[in-house]
This record gives C-alpha cells, sequence and structure tokens, in this order.
C-alpha cells in the first residue's frame, strides 16, 4: 500500500509520537512524510531512507513573547488562515501527482484526500478557549469533516485527556487506541536525579531555557538537561549538570527512564512518554497562554497524578519538592497494544484503490 503521512510541526511532539507508527507502516507499505522544520528533521533522523520526505511548511504559530494567546491567536487568524491554504495547495499537488492509497495526517489539516482514505490522528477533539470557543468549534469541525477517521491517542474509560478527546459531534468517526509513545527504553536504574527537557515554539522555547539555565545551580544532585534545539552543537557541563542541545529519540527515552523526577512541558506528547515509563515524580511548566497544555497539567495536579507550576512563578528548589510528590498514572496498555490497534483498523477499513 502506498501511504502519505503528515506530521505537524509546532514543536517535536507530534514527530516523536509518530514514530512508532511509522516504523510499523514502513514494514509493509511504501511511506512518503509531509513534515517541516525541526519536526521533519527528528523524522529523517530516525527514519533514515526507509521513506520519502517532503519540507511542506504548515499553519504558522501564533505565540509571542507574553502568555495573552486569545489575543495573540485572534490577530494571526488571517495570517494562519492564509498560511493554511498554501500548505492545502503544496500538498494537494503532492496527492494528486503520487496518488496514494492511504492517507494518515497527525494534526496537519491541509494533508488530507478523500473521506474514505484520510485517517487524523488528534487527541483534542474540544479545543479550550476563554474568549471564543463557539468560534474554534465552528472551524475545528469544519477542518474535521475532511477525514472519515479519526484516531485518538487515549483511553476510552480513564481518558488521559480530560475533556478534551470527547465531542459527541464525531461519534462514529472516533476510535481510541490508548497512548503512544516513541520510548522502547526498557526499565533502567535511576541514577539520574533531574531531568530537563524543554519543548515547544518559540519563543516560549527559549524564554524558558534562559529560566532553567540560571536556575539550574539550585537543583542538588545529578542533572541533564535538552534543549529541543537540533541545530545546535555545543554540549555545556557545569559542576553538577550537562547540558545538551538536542537528544535524538533514543537518547531521550535513556534519560527519561534513568531520571528520578522530570521537568518539562505539559505536552500531551510528553505525558504520553511518561505514562508508558511509570514516572510519578513530574514538574509540568505549561507553555504560557497554550490552553491545552494549562487544562492538562491543572487537571493532572487535582487529581495528584503529576504536579505544575506557571513559568513565570518558577522556582526550581521549591517545585520540585511538590513534584516528588506524585503518584503516576497507570495505564491499561502500553504502546506495543495502541499501534496493533492503529494498525488493525487501518487493515479492516475497505480502502478504495486509485486507478
Amino acid at each position: 500500500m502506498k501511504i502519505l503521512f503528515g506530521t505537524f510541526d509546532w514543536g517535536l511532539g507530534h514527530a516523536t509520537r509518530d514514530l512508532p507508527i511509522l516504523r510499523e507502516l514502513i514494514k509493509r507499505n511504501e511511506v512518503d512524510i509531509i513534515s517541516t522544520g525541526r519536526a521533519l528533521e527528528v523524522l529523517r533522523e530516525n527514519l533514515g531512507k526507509s521513506c520519502r520526505y517532503f519540507d511542506v511548511p504548515s499553519i504558522i504559530v501564533p505565540y509571542g513573547k507574553t502568555r495573552f494567546f486569545q489575543t495573540q491567536f485572534t490577530a494571526k487568524i488571517p495570517q494562519m488562515m492564509t498560511s493554511l491554504k498554501k500548505a492545502r495547495k503544496e500538498s494537494a499537488k503532492i496527492i494528486g501527482y503520487h496518488r496514494y492509497d492511504l492517507i494518515i495526517s497527525d494534526c496537519r489539516y491541509d494533508v488530507y484526500d478523500r473521506p474514505d482514505n484520510s485517517y487524523l490522528i488528534n487527541h483534542q477533539l474540544v479545543l479550550r478557549s476563554e474568549w471564543f470557543e463557539w468560534l474554534t468549534k465552528q472551524y475545528l469541525a469544519q477542518l474535521m469533516k475532511n477525514y472519515g477517521h479519526i484516531i485518538v491517542p487515549d483511553f476510552p474509560e480513564r481518558p488521559l485527556t480530560g475533556r478534551l478527546s470527547y465531542n459527541s459531534a464525531y461519534e462514529g468517526k472516533v476510535v481510541y487506541v490508548g497512548h503512544l509513545s516513541q520510548i522502547r527504553t526498557k526499565r533502567q536504574k535511576e541514577d539520574i536525579d533531574y531531568f530537563v527537557t524543554i519543548s515547544g515554539p518559540e519563543p516560549q522555547r527559549t524564554l524558558l531555557e534562559e529560566m532553567i539555565l540560571l536556575q539550574l545551580s539550585s537543583l542538588k544532585g545529578k542533572v541533564v538537561v535538552t534543549l529541543g534545539k537540533p541545530d545546535a552543537k555545543e554540549v555545556i557541563k557545569t559542576d553538577n549538570a550537562i547540558v545538551y542541545p538536542f537528544l535524538n529519540a533514543k537518547k531521550q527515552g535513556e534519560m527519561m527512564a534513568r531520571a528520578k523526577c522530570i521537568i518539562s512541558r505539559s505536552g500531551y506528547t510528553t505525558v504520553m512518554d511518561l505514562v508508558e515509563l511509570g514516572k510519578r515524580q513530574v514538574l509540568f511548566i505549561p507553555t504560557p497562554g497554550q490552553t491545552e497544555q494549562e487544562y492538562l497539567a491543572e487537571m493532572y495536579e487535582e487529581r495528584k497524578w503529576f504536579f505544575k507550576i506557571d513559568q513565570k512563578e518558577l522556582c526550581l528548589a521549591r517545585d520540585v519538592a511538590r513534584a516528588k510528590q506524585g503518584q503516576g498514572f497507570n495505564p491499561p496498555w502500553k504502546t506495543e497494544e495502541s499501534v496493533r490497534k492503529i494498525q488493525q483498523l487501518i487493515g479492516t477499513q475497505k480502502i478504495q484503490h486509485r486507478r
């Protein structure tokens, strides 16, 4: 089967969670990938020549240096719509020329063909917004109609995403497959006291990096930091810390497995990695203004699964003490079973092959 796979590029989370799916798909199929930026670099690094890659910029990032996401988002709506139309034009050319049997898109809303052969991977079926929830609901519905199948990487009975992954408007199209994690590292000795992973869209990624580096000396014990910058090379060493510009998927998983306490954004991909590893001592720092991350971090703290702190209030020495009280989340099954469910879903669908 000939498959086109689209991966969203706001941060590296979508790329890393797609890796276990892509590795399984390329065993039996011809797979092409559409993505851009650092996300595309990560996919190339991990999958090499087993896939063909298309660099197509997606919708622009609406974040700025302040936490007033709603204002920034509203101001950039015209630019976002223009960038999405441009991306769709490029993606449609690729799809029309190569004539794929199956399209799978992880939140790349420009990557689709017909509803019967187009799958969307999305854990957020409700967009939380303080100002214009009705508008975002209508906008999301407009985007979703291009896909006949929606794969939700979450559990149906005890969801990691809370209310975000349920929307009655899409019943009949949605299949809950369980969490997805690129981590394949077996349980290891926890010989790192703190692992700090910095990620997400700019400029907030850089702002968090600056705050973390200023406070590193306040952490006692062995500390490892990754900055999420694939294009940088310099490794910084201090008395108690090693700061890597970037770690590939395998090394990232190893560090997470070895860490007693993990400090990171509350992006859903990171959450799924932590669940895969069975981690409990976690401090989340949501991206300011990113309502999904803020909602998830708040929910986890309420349930005492993990703890969180707002970026502007970050005090590592104080906040890690609270993080060590986390109870974690015990998943009904692991990623291997989730990938099997996806393969089964795709295999049982009657795909109309192009002629």
